[in-house]
């Protein structure tokens, strides 16, 4: 399972980017108090994390997806 930072211009532009983006199958996180960032350890975005099967984070990094350590980890 995933789930979606939101951008937090408002929460309108929130649901407008999951519509537009059509990630609307995952949880969507808006938290204008940063606090779901610092739990998960997000220092920048945008910024991913995968995690293992048991909720373990596998890799993370700043800034746009790197496809060879997404492969990597897979």
């Amino acid at each position: 399972m995933g789930a979606g930072a939101a951008p937090l211009d408002s929460l309108d532009l929130a649901f407008e980017f999951v519509s537009r983006t059509g990630t609307g199958g995952l949880p969507m996180i808006y938290d204008v108090s940063f606090q779901s960032w610092r739990q998960f350890g997000v220092t920048s975005q945008p910024y991913w994390v995968l995690y293992d099967r048991d909720g373990a984070p596998v890799a993370a990094q700043g800034g746009a997806v790197d496809w060879a350590v997404v492969e990597s980890v897979l």
